[in-house]
């Protein structure tokens, strides 16, 4: 099976740089983690920081470097974009891990040409979005990768079928890059074999009898024999919808109540077919034809529109009082794409059943009568509203907190 990996190195870094120009003649150093103890996401290479780094580790040996915190939910928006468009070319990928696919591409030779028009539309999927990607092709899961790491930008690196070319190839690699637990490397290390090369020399039963299964496993890969299939994914399902205003508006009410009206019935979608949503895209359309986009990326698969709505309008407050604010007319139209549809998250069943419910709610009127009763008595006065009183939402988004809840009357069914 021919396997074309396609690798976009430093993905963090140059999504940075895509949004920050300015960062491409600097040392940049991306950090993520608890903010006691912050570690290295990415760095730029001249930096030669390895991912994981402490951060202060990482400020002293270079003090003049621009520190960034990290935006993964961006940096998982921008990958799902591009797995989105490898798919497009082949629908078997497999998605490694953020910055890393495997696409197999054996059969696609009569539909687009070549070997290497594919690899060129491969290439085309990660240059539209402003990445540079690395490619390598070879028979095999392992050999691709290897040829991923040791190609360049637009220069992809395609391996023969033969084994033994395989074997030559990945020869001077180090035995580092194996897919393999750390102690097996190190055993490796500690008996001289520091290159796949060294490594190919021995017998497999000489590994196996050190090694184990990690033995003839590493003997095989360095062999050029990797049979690993590919764990493919499916093609995401999408819910799109549209909302057009009579007449544009401007106040944030009524772009509130659009936005949830949109929410209301794109959702409704989503728990008919009893699914949840993982990413969230919004677009704006106003009056003057330019628009706004906004993009979330849900750590929990949500089904919920009400969350949804929050989080939106968190997001539009905050960027409606800031400077640089990209509403700048009213707004015609909204429409909202939800993607990444997949198995509904777990709820916790309810505190009380049905009967239960009903006998909370007759000692809650019962309370409430002797509350106003006794309280009437005493202060002479009449009491129109119950006592007993909840926290409910009324605007969560808000950046007030005196606006985000309210005390309502508890009321029974």
């Amino acid at each position: 099976m021919s396997i074309a990996c396609v690798k976009i190195p430093h993905l963090p870094l140059q999504c940075a740089v895509a949004r920050a120009p300015e960062l491409r003649s600097k040392l940049v150093i991306i950090y993520h983690g608890e903010e006691a103890r912050p570690v290295v996401l990415d760095a730029s290479p001249d930096a030669h920081l390895r991912r994981g780094t402490s951060l202060i580790r990482a400020m002293s040996q270079h003090p003049e470097a621009a520190v960034i915190r990290a935006d993964e939910a961006v940096y998982d928006a921008r990958w799902h974009d591009v797995v989105e468009n490898l798919l497009n070319v082949s629908d078997r990928v497999e998605d490694a891990a953020r910055g890393c696919a495997f696409v197999a591409i054996d059969g696609l030779s009569e539909l687009y040409g070549s070997q290497d028009q594919t690899v060129a539309l491969l290439s085309e999927t990660t240059t539209k979005h402003g990445f540079e990607s690395l490619i390598g092709v070879a028979p095999g899961r392992f050999p691709a990768y290897c040829a991923a790491i040791r190609a360049q930008p637009y220069k992809p690196i395609s391996l023969p079928s033969s084994r033994t070319a395989v074997r030559e190839f990945l020869a001077p690699m180090p035995v580092d890059i194996l897919p393999l637990d750390t102690r097996a490397i190190e055993l490796m290390h500690d008996f001289a074999l520091d290159t796949m090369g060294d490594l190919a020399a021995q017998s497999v039963s000489a590994l196996q009898a050190q090694l184990g299964p990690d033995g003839r496993r590493a003997w095989e890969l360095v062999n050029g024999i990797d049979p690993t299939r590919l764990n493919t994914i499916e093609r995401l399902q999408t819910i799109i919808d549209t909302l057009q205003f009579p007449w544009p508006v401007a106040s944030m009410d009524a772009l509130s109540f659009g936005i949830r009206t949109l929410l209301d019935r794109a959702f409704t979608s989503v728990q008919r077919i009893d699914k949840a949503v993982g990413r969230m895209d919004l677009t704006c359309e106003m009056s003057d034809s330019e628009h706004w986009n906004y993009t979330h990326v849900f750590k929990e698969p949500t089904d919920s529109a009400m969350l949804a709505h929050s989080v939106v309008m968190t997001y539009v407050e905050t960027v409606v009082q800031s400077d640089a604010s990209p509403i700048r007319s009213p707004i015609e139209a909204i429409s909202v794409q939800l993607a990444r549809l997949g198995p509904a998250r777990a709820e916790q069943s309810g505190l009380w059943n049905e009967h239960e419910k009903g006998d909370l709610d007759t000692a809650l009127r019962q309370l409430s009568a002797q509350l106003n009763t006794k309280l009437n008595t005493k202060m002479s006065t009449n009491m129109t509203s119950s006592p007993i009183k909840t926290v409910v939402d009324v605007e969560p988004w808000s950046r007030i907190p005196e606006r985000r809840q309210a005390l309502a009357e508890v009321t029974s069914r």
